[in-house]
């Protein structure tokens, strides 16, 4: 029976930098090497935590887990 061994796990922030030239423009700050095991509570306390340091509002925040099927 196949399974999935994680791998890795990161999470991506995207910023509103406003409009420029009548177009929406953002940017995206990557967290990786995060624990496999990391909750969405604790991710969610430290994009709030970075929040106040960023100099963009954080529009979107996504987390990235890769894993390894192993048979």
């Amino acid at each position: 029976m196949a399974s999935i061994n994680p791998v890795s796990t990161s999470i991506r922030m995207t910023l509103d930098l406003g409009v420029v030239d009548g177009k929406a423009v953002e940017k995206s700050v990557s967290i990786s090497n995060l624990d496999n095991e990391v909750t969405a509570e604790k991710v969610a306390a430290v994009v709030t935590a970075l929040e106040s340091l960023l100099e963009y509002p954080v529009t979107e925040t996504k987390q990235y887990e890769t894993g390894l099927l192993v048979e």
